[in-house]
């Protein structure tokens, strides 16, 4: 015969997508603790076989093998892979973050990809899009530069376009100038793939800010910012309606978006204290104007003052003229008329 269970036994009732999602998270512990190496950033070295089918914007299921036949799955965007020409069979180095899931089919292990780039000795596919992104001198000229003036408000919103990593400290730095301003500024962040040409693109094209669109992020290599060069973007941005701040990367970091803009600081903290800096002068001078305004006020009361005192005694002389034209002294119509100036002097004073 069992023996009962203490009556302190305790269930926890799940169900199968709880339990699901407290393996993976069971997972992502073990990962960053026993296998900090596999933590951060991971580049996978292999042969590009299959991207399956693009779910909304982004390959979930594509495939990355090596000559021994293992393969690896790989999550990332679709337009990353078409503007780098990558096409199946091509070597390739994805760069990107290790994701473990539990799902219905059991345990899912993926790598989460934010870029993308051939091997060395392979060739980019020259597909539409990725022709796209080559810049020419032609293409250079045809694009029109302009520039579009500081919003001139009390106010102003910003359409925050950054990284979409966690670990983007740049976007603390520029939010934490642009925080002074409290309720002057209003800001829509915008998170895209640093990398991708389409999506920095289409961000910068729904920006929803009629006042100012502001693009950021750290530093990194060359390589990195090539992605400012390309075509679709400075189209993008010399198309935009609102005032256009850039802060990319470091002082040593420079784009053809540094050209296009109406401002491009050296780093993205700079870029915040540059919207700070022009909003808090059109304060001061705001309060300098209503300071010099209620001095004139205070000036016109004065002289209306004067102007009243001189009226009081203009028609007290008149009356006193009106009198001596009917026998009063002449002498008592001066004394008379030197009292209320002398009067009138001591009001005004």
């Amino acid at each position: 015969m069992n023996a009962p269970l203490p009556a302190t036994s305790q269930f926890a009732d799940v169900s199968p997508g709880t339990l699901q999602q407290f393996t993976t998270l069971l997972l992502e512990r073990l990962a960053a603790s026993e296998l900090p190496e596999l933590g951060g950033m991971i580049r996978l070295h292999g042969r590009w076989t299959d991207p399956g089918r693009a779910s909304g914007k982004s390959y979930y299921g594509a495939k990355i093998v090596d000559d021994g036949g293992s393969q690896a799955k790989v999550e990332i965007l679709a337009s990353l892979v078409a503007s780098r020409g990558v096409l199946p069979g091509h070597l390739v180095i994805a760069t990107g973050r290790l994701a473990v899931r539990s799902t219905n089919y059991g345990l899912e292990v993926r790598l989460v990809a934010t870029d993308i780039e051939l091997g060395d000795q392979e060739q980019a596919a020259k597909t539409e899009v990725a022709q796209q992104g080559r810049m020419t001198i032609e293409r250079l000229r045809s694009i029109p530069m302009r520039r579009v003036p500081f919003p001139d408000r009390d106010s102003v919103s910003v359409t925050l376009i950054h990284s979409n990593s966690a670990a983007a400290q740049v976007t603390q730095d520029c939010m934490a100038e642009l925080s002074k301003l409290g309720d002057s500024v209003g800001v829509f962040p915008v998170k895209v793939n640093m990398l991708d040409p389409v999506a920095i693109a289409t961000a910068i094209r729904d920006a929803n800010s009629d006042d100012i669109v502001m693009i950021i992020r750290g530093g990194g290599d060359a390589a990195d910012f090539e992605v400012f060069d390309d075509p679709r973007v400075v189209t993008a941005l010399s198309s935009q309606q609102a005032h256009r701040v850039v802060g990319l990367g470091h002082t040593g970091n420079a784009t053809l978006l540094d050209l296009f803009c109406d401002f491009s600081a050296n780093t993205p903290a700079q870029a915040g204290a540059y919207v700070r800096e022009r909003v808090q002068q059109r304060q001061r001078l705001l309060g300098d104007a209503g300071k010099d305004l209620r001095l004139a006020k205070e000036r016109m009361e004065a002289l209306e003052k004067e102007r009243n005192t001189a009226q009081a005694q203009l028609q007290t002389a008149s009356e006193l003229l009106a009198k001596a034209k009917g026998g009063v002294p002449a002498w008592a119509v001066a004394v008379a008329f030197a009292v209320g100036a002398t009067l009138a002097y001591l009001i005004r004073g």
